[in-house]
């Protein structure tokens, strides 16, 4: 009678504990589809607009309805493409030019704080820049750029760009030349305006160019643009030199020795490149 109590108390224990509800205390990891270790999502367009498929820059989820009102990239355009100009900065040129051609800049004003301020000699400088453009390669298509597009995209240009960094203290200013050829080729330094010294006249291309000149002197700013006539010269070989023209043979008497500019009134002087 014993033994049968028992299995019969067994059983029923069995019998409460089928139809007790299981719990857990695990949990269901988050979904991490759609990223990248860490990254941006999948889509975001980079600020050059190389790379990423989404103008609203988050990734397309299944079932949802896009309010994104950003057209279409131009027909023939690969969306997110180099070509692609939607996600391009502001500073950042909008065309490329044409193989052959020429870019021509907005200038790089630095500081970017009084690049405002200056907007009108940086017309003026441009202005300059197209004029020493036509005498260099006469009959060559020039892409003027308007402000503040001064740099070509991380790609490079078709063309040849040619640009100006300009800086200024009061009324004193200064200028220096950047010239590249087509493509990321290296980008060519070359004073212009007010003496300036450079820790190198070959650079990376789309480094920085004001971290390799530092200002020795500036020249007055209502004399900086007839002042830059004094290395136009200088200029227009290298221009056409960065187009793919033959360099002059040999430079004028007055020309300077590797490193320099002209001597004279507002002379512009450079260290040796790389020194």
């Amino acid at each position: 009678m014993l033994k049968s109590s028992s299995l019969a108390a067994l059983v029923l224990a069995a019998s409460s504990l089928a139809c007790s509800p299981t719990t857990t205390t695990q949990t269901t990891p988050p979904e991490t589809t759609g990223t990248t270790g860490g990254g941006p999502t999948i889509g975001s367009p980079p600020v050059d607009g190389t790379g990423g498929t989404d103008p609203a820059g988050t990734p397309a989820t299944s079932g949802q309805t896009s309010t994104s009102t950003t057209p279409g990239p131009t027909p023939g355009v690969v969306a997110g493409g180099r070509d692609d100009s939607r996600f391009l900065d502001e500073k950042i040129s909008h065309s490329k030019g044409v193989a052959g051609g020429v870019v021509v800049l907005w200038p790089r004003i630095i500081p970017a704080t009084i690049a405002e301020e200056n907007s009108q000699i940086a017309a003026q400088l441009q202005a300059k820049m197209k004029s020493v453009v036509e005498r260099a390669l006469p009959g060559r298509a020039i892409d003027m750029r308007p402000k503040p597009e001064r740099v070509c995209p991380k790609a490079g240009c078709d063309a040849m760009s040619i640009n100006v960094l300009f800086t200024r203290n009061s009324t004193a200013c200064a200028a220096v030349a950047i010239i590249n050829a087509p493509g990321t080729s290296q980008t060519k330094l070359m004073p212009w305006g007010g003496t300036v010294e450079l820790k190198s006249d070959t650079i990376p291309f789309r480094d920085m160019p004001e971290n390799f000149v530092k200002i020795k002197d500036y020249q007055p700013c209502d004399q900086l643009i007839a002042s830059m006539a004094e290395a136009d010269q200088f200029i227009e070989a290298a221009i056409r030199a960065a187009a793919g023209g033959a360099a002059p043979s040999s430079a004028p008497s007055s020309a300077p020795s590797a490193g320099t500019t002209p001597a004279g009134p507002g002379a512009i002087t450079s260290k040796p490149t790389g020194k």
